[in-house]
């Protein structure tokens, strides 16, 4: 197949007529459309974000990014999540993207090798400051969803028709842009200059790296939420950019042809469970499952053992001096995950990165590549199912005690992921995320469930902005601003003390 970041590109391999039919679905896009649970999952996506961007906050790239922004973006049109920091709309959507991809426990879509939602959430709060009028809950819906659904299919198909392994922000930008152009209400025709900007300036960075070599980088997020919407601004002035090639090349248009009647935020969307890479879930799971079934004390292991698919013995397998190496590692998670029964902010920055116990027993992971685990087609047990995994994402683990007792566990999958077979969480596990995370924040259980409240009805609430207005300050902290009750009907009514 020919590559559009081959030298020999040709605009004959383009149906230029597929990018417009693309824009006017998005565009036109109406929320009696959505079926409700797309909707409702869509809500539950806005949470799990909220979530990460709070567990992120005790980071080190949280207190970076928000001196870079004060220095370097000015203004008061916006500002960032929690902190609180001024800055313009380009700003905030930069900050918070870069801040929740700092934290790698958001969302999943299955066919993208990444992630949408730590772009989209953030560009689209950034957005809602330089509207041009009140933005509905359910018009935020509507647009959110329309952007998940053009992000992930974009994300396929940049890998269908592009040679290098890239990061998400590469597109996931062009989500944003879709989000942008709907609220800031372009036309269809500065929306396709939108589109063909977001993906000429979208951060084709190259993920493997940043797996090799862990840092802050990330999965380029915070660029693609950047850039989303710098590109709608941009088209919106009149700077020109037409030309998407990764949604109107012949030969990947038919993944676009089915927006609107087949969904992927409910079929191929998913969450972590953990706070590091995709890669490593099988792993921590199946650690976890054995040390909890045979209620096996941390102390008493000789050796664990990790038998799992080729990919994932790609991510670091020395102990880690920072969070950024933490994420990217496998054997350091395991034995948190021995040790704590969960991965999460205190686990991969807290007191535990360098807790001498945690670090001895992480020198007692072994990894082991099992061909029989290891499928580029997807899982090979899951017969009959569509599994849309990248990979098998299968592992078993095998623990011994110090007394030589042998202790082997059955295949682990990623926890939560549906197409891997395994039960997807429930609204209850994604708000129990949520108050995991902003706990981990210092947040008070209180001040949690009334951002729980707002999210989860955020089609009956008149202005969304207001789910905005609970993450300007980090007291989330400051909630004496907001006054709010549910009525009957679930219907959300609430005011903002000026």
């Amino acid at each position: 197949m020919s590559m559009l970041d081959s030298k020999d590109f040709d605009k004959a391999w383009l149906d230029r007529s597929q990018e417009e039919s693309v824009v006017k679905w998005a565009l036109g896009l109406k929320f009696e459309d959505i079926p409700s649970p797309v909707i409702a999952e869509t809500k539950r996506a806005v949470l799990d974000t909220l979530g990460t961007a709070l567990g992120a906050q005790l980071l080190s790239i949280t207190s970076v990014v928000n001196s870079f922004i004060k220095t370097s973006f000015p203004g008061d049109t916006a500002r960032t999540w929690f902190g609180g920091q001024e800055t313009s709309a380009l700003g905030a959507a930069l900050a918070n993207g870069l801040i929740t991809d700092g934290l790698d426990v958001h969302d999943t879509g299955h066919y993208t090798k990444g992630h949408a939602g730590a772009a989209l959430i953030p560009c689209a709060f950034a957005v809602l400051h330089i509207a041009p009028g009140k933005v509905s809950g359910a018009e935020f819906l509507t647009a959110l969803t329309a952007a998940y659904e053009v992000a992930y299919r974009v994300g396929n198909a940049m890998h269908e028709c592009c040679s290098d392994y890239h990061s998400s922000g590469a597109w996931n930008a062009l989500g944003c842009a879709v989000f942008c152009a709907r609220i800031l209400q372009l036309t269809v025709e500065e929306s396709l200059h939108a589109l063909g900007i977001a993906e000429y300036y979208g951060p084709r960075s190259q993920i493997m790296r940043v797996v090799n070599i862990p840092t802050m980088l990330k999965d380029g997020s915070g660029q693609g939420a950047f850039v989303g919407l710098q590109s709608v601004l941009l088209a919106k002035e009149g700077f020109t950019g037409c030309g998407c090639p990764v949604i109107s090349k012949k030969s990947i248009v038919a993944i676009y042809k089915d927006l609107g009647s087949e969904w992927r935020m409910t079929k191929f969307h998913v969450y972590k469970k953990y706070a590091v890479c995709y890669w490593a879930q099988p792993s921590i799971a199946g650690t976890i499952s054995v040390m909890k079934e045979n209620s096996i004390k941390p102390e008493d292991v000789a050796s664990i053992t990790c038998h799992t698919f080729k990919e994932a013995t790609g991510l670091q397998q020395e102990l880690p001096n920072n969070t950024e190496e933490a994420q990217y590692c496998i054997l350091y998670p395991i034995a948190a995950a021995a040790y704590r029964g969960k991965v999460g902010p205190s686990e991969i920055d807290g007191k535990y990165l360098h807790d001498p116990k945690v670090l001895e027993l992480a020198k007692k992971v072994k990894i082991v590549v099992d061909s029989a685990l290891t499928s580029s087609s997807g899982d090979p047990e899951l017969k009959g199912a569509e599994s849309a995994s990248m990979t098998a994402n299968v592992a078993w683990v095998e623990v011994v005690t110090k007394d030589g007792t042998v202790f082997k566990g059955g295949k682990a999958r990623v926890p939560w992921d549906h197409l891997a077979g395994e039960k997807p969480p429930g609204d209850k596990e994604i708000i129990d995320k949520f108050m995991w995370l902003g706990s981990e924040a210092a947040v008070t259980k209180e001040k949690l469930q009334k951002v729980v409240d707002l999210t989860m009805h955020l089609e009956n609430i008149p202005d969304a902005s207001v789910v905005n207005e609970l993450t300007l300050s980090y007291d989330i902290l400051r909630y004496d601003m907001i006054r709010y009750d549910v009525i009957r009907y679930d219907v959300i009514r609430y005011d903002v003390i000026r």
